[in-house]
């Protein structure tokens, strides 16, 4: 595996003067090559003035190319964290934006299969913590977080150089923002957030494909989703989206109707008016064709609307005949062209036409305002 190593310079680097052992970059990199770790490209971060450790870093240079690393000088990089950081090394800001240079000249070198190898135990403390803050906050997802012990500190059972990691904070931070998100039913922006945050499975990629899709009324690719994974839906609803793929009329009306008390529940109240609206144009459209009994077939385009009409007046007379008398806001109701709501109420028999000759007709009774 591919790593690329980054770490800022430390006073013990890349050999302590103290106890003659290697510092924490040299055993870092020791430990990545005798875990057959090929290393890709090192990044060096190094403070300036006269307690800099800019010679340090030229050090590390050197002691990289010789055996058994044999590190050229293009693939070791040193650069200046800056003169605010490096007046003033106690100050985490400074350290964090100092590291995020370095992260970034290293992504610059990163392929999709190498691993960002943060060296947490060289530098100042606010150094060290800085490597963690950015994994913490994501900047890095595909990274590892060392630390190495102090040789002198260093108990029989405790191995020098391990390995950290502060993603789970992060993990934790997307969660919540997850959860949210399926509260708020934003499935596409949940499924981005698992994807960016390293939690995504296969299983969760297609419950929340599924949710979306159904979401955007794309029924069959909401199917499609979900058809390699029989167990993860409820029967109930595999029944469902069979229903919406197969243009289920009342399913579609269920549909309809969930879809406007999610926009209502998010406060999307003008998408809400929306919803009721195609809600109840299809409602209508549903309890009239009932009503008719499917002869004439409802008008799926205005070219179709004229033999709507003439078909009406031939099977059902005295239907005709009453629209014909029907007004509307005291204006008659015109018998062509599309079946806005006033027509589609008057074919229905609300309220008024109960005493109607055609009452007998197994019409649902609806009320509602004209």
């Amino acid at each position: 595996m591919p790593s690329i190593v980054l770490s800022f310079v430390g006073q013990q680097d890349p050999v302590s003067d103290n106890t003659h052992e290697d510092g924490s970059i040299v055993s870092l990199l020791r430990h990545l090559v005798d875990q057959q770790n090929a290393i890709k490209q090192v990044v060096l971060l190094y403070t300036t003035g006269a307690n800099g450790t800019q010679a340090r870093a030229e050090l590390t240079q050197g002691w990289l190319a010789d055996a058994p690393f044999g590190l050229n000088a293009d693939r070791v990089e040193s650069i200046p964290v800056g003169d605010a950081l490096s007046h003033d090394p106690v100050n985490v800001g400074l350290a964090v934006q100092a590291a995020r240079q370095g992260l970034d000249l290293a992504l610059g070198h990163c392929d999709p299969q190498d691993t960002l190898e943060l060296n947490a135990s060289s530098g100042t403390p606010v150094m060290k913590s800085a490597w963690g803050i950015l994994q913490a906050a994501g900047y890095a997802p595909k990274s590892r977080l060392w630390q190495v012990r102090n040789p002198r500190e260093q108990r029989p059972d405790q191995v020098r150089v391990f390995q950290s990691n502060m993603q789970w904070l992060r993990q934790e931070f997307d969660l919540t923002v997850i959860q949210q998100q399926l509260r708020d039913y934003t499935y596409n922006g949940a499924l981005a957030t698992l994807q960016v945050a390293g939690l995504a499975s296969p299983g969760l990629v297609a419950l929340l494909t599924y949710g979306y899709c159904r979401l955007s009324l794309d029924f069959a690719r909401a199917q499609a989703a979900i058809a390699p994974y029989p167990t993860l839906l409820a029967p109930r609803w595999r029944a469902e989206i069979a229903a919406l793929v197969q243009r289920n009329p009342q399913a579609l009306l269920r549909e309809a109707y969930f879809s406007a008390v999610i926009e209502f529940k998010n406060h999307n109240f003008s998408n809400f008016l929306v919803r009721v609206s195609q809600f109840q144009e299809k409602a209508l459209h549903y309890l009239v064709n009932q009503a008719l009994g499917g002869q004439p077939p409802l008008p799926n385009s205005f070219d179709e609307t004229t033999a709507f009409w003439d078909t009406l007046a031939q099977v059902h007379p005295q239907l005709n005949e009453f629209l014909s008398t029907y007004q509307f806001r005291n204006r008659p109701l015109e018998r062509k062209g599309f079946l806005n709501r006033p027509k589609l109420i008057a074919i229905l028999g609300v309220a008024e036409l109960r005493d109607e000759p055609w009452r007998d007709w197994n019409i649902v009774e609806l009320e509602v305002v004209k």
